[in-house]
């Protein structure tokens, strides 16, 4: 909160409060004599004087901020929602351009590459002092952002076994809700906003010193032609886990893609996400995961910026907004014994419900609004981290990396509009809900129509993901891909 920095003296010499971007001229409005007559604001003219007298800031609810330190308010107040304009559009940019880089170059060096971004623009942002310095850097920020957290849990995802493919979900679920909690409780212990900066950006750095043991990708050698490489990798993850790695599995994994010539292996690094539009099914499979992938981007940022208008103290809010994302840990459980399509179907429709019935509740009822509020912020938190953990299991090896990078992309956009669907509160303020609640339940019945990947082996070539999807053109079906891999293996 702010306001100008200049008042009026009533009669009873209490001070009269100016506005936020203007200032009263009752000395030219107002004869002398009747100046003193004045006891509110509604005896004065309107303020009509720009505030050239700087501002007071309101610290006692915020510590200080780069908008408070430069006056970026009033003609001014565009600078701070550019900077956040241009984050998200980093982040659209940026998820495309090092999603590709990974599917051609590998994810651990891409790994690599988004980590010194994110820390060294982070960390430069809070030493410089030009507004188009700042911007660009934070650009830069945002390209990173997202995929910084997502790429290296798609090469995990990739390491896993049928039965094992839900523990990075829950490990990401519970890192980011365990850094959701301490962030509002680290900005109030600190009270400093560029120590917070260097805190959340410094230590993505530590990838640095951890690089040399970050595998790469055993799945994404297998199908450039790497088979030694890959086999070495997977026999190394082995020893450590203290396992004995079959032979047997080595010679499946190289027969079904490893076998290939040199030239073989440069057709499919050269494959594009775009050739999926030559595979009907798999087409139609990728386009509602893009779909689903949005909204579930779209509403669950968006509940999350909702959270902060909930209260009237900001780090409260937030920290309880956070603190409700805890029980959708039992997703991963659900997702590992249900499946991934009805687990995520149901939490939409829930998130969807809670949402709409909040809208329809009177504004005096405010625990019962309360409580429907954090239902739906908890459910939609469920399906998001899901989407996060079905999409890339959509998509076949050779352009998983892209099909990720395209999804993050319009996931980034998404992002970007929700913003101003939660600026609706500002003419009622039960719409945002609404038509959140709306979305979720459209983004429920898109999933109905996905195809179920829970127990069976991810594709790694385009026909074989076209194979994989023509059995769940409709709802509840489940295709098997176990048999298509032994019918192109005997091919």
């Amino acid at each position: 909160m702010f306001r100008c920095n200049a008042t009026l003296q009533g009669q009873d010499n209490s001070a009269i409060k100016a506005y936020s971007c203007h200032r009263f001229s009752a000395n030219e409005s107002l004869p002398p004599g009747q100046l003193m007559n004045v006891t509110s604001l509604s005896q004065l003219p309107p303020p009509d004087v720009p505030c050239d007298s700087g501002w007071d800031y309101d610290y006692d609810t915020l510590f200080s901020t780069l908008t408070s330190e430069h006056d970026w308010v009033c003609d001014e107040a565009w600078r701070p929602y550019l900077v956040v304009t241009a984050f998200w559009v980093g982040n659209t940019i940026g998820s495309w351009i090092f999603g590709t880089i990974s599917d051609v170059y590998g994810r651990r060096p891409t790994i690599l590459l988004i980590a010194l971004v994110y820390g060294v623009a982070g960390v430069a942002s809070v030493f410089v002092s030009d507004f188009y310095g700042f911007l660009a850097l934070r650009t830069l920020v945002g390209s990173a952002h997202h995929t910084l957290s997502h790429l290296p849990f798609v090469l995990v995802v990739e390491y896993c076994g049928m039965d094992s493919r839900v523990v990075p979900l829950l490990t990401i679920m519970m890192t980011y809700t365990t850094a959701s909690i301490l962030a509002p409780s680290l900005a109030w212990l600190v009270w400093d906003w560029r120590i917070l900066a260097l805190l959340s950006s410094t230590p993505i750095l530590l990838v640095l010193l951890m690089y040399r043991w970050i595998p790469e990708s055993s799945s994404w050698l297998i199908t450039r032609g790497r088979t030694q490489l890959a086999t070495k990798q997977l026999e190394t993850v082995a020893k450590i886990n203290k396992r004995t790695l079959p032979g047997e599995k080595v010679n499946q994994l190289v027969s079904e893609g490893g076998d290939k010539s040199d030239e073989a292996a440069g057709e499919v690094a050269s494959q594009s996400v775009i050739q999926v539009v030559r595979y009907r099914h798999l087409r139609n499979s990728i386009l509602l995961v893009l779909l689903v992938w949005m909204l579930g981007c779209m509403c669950y940022y968006g509940h999350c910026q909702n959270t902060a208008h909930l209260g009237s103290n900001m780090f409260t809010s937030y920290l309880l907004g956070a603190a409700v994302e805890i029980p959708s840990w039992s997703a991963p459980w659900l997702i590992n014994r249900l499946g991934r399509r009805l687990p995520l179907t149901v939490l939409f429709l829930l998130s969807g419900g809670a949402s709409v019935l909040y809208a329809l509740v009177p504004l005096d009822m405010e625990w019962l609004s309360l409580t429907l509020a954090l239902v739906g912020r908890s459910t939609i938190t469920g399906a998001y981290y899901i989407t996060l953990q079905y999409g890339p299991e959509v998509f076949p090896t050779v352009v998983r990396g892209q099909g990720v990078a395209l999804a993050e992309t319009l996931g980034g956009v998404a992002i970007f509009l929700s913003p101003s669907i939660v600026y609706l509160g500002e003419i009622l303020t039960t719409l945002p809900l609404l038509v959140f609640g709306g979305l979720s339940v459209i983004g429920g019945a898109a999933t109905l129509f996905l195809p179920e990947t829970n127990g069976v082996v991810l594709p790694q070539t385009l026909p074989q993901a076209e194979r994989f999807c023509h059995r769940a053109a409709r709802p509840f079906c489940r295709s098997k891909i176990e048999e298509e891999t032994e019918m192109e293996a005997a091919t």
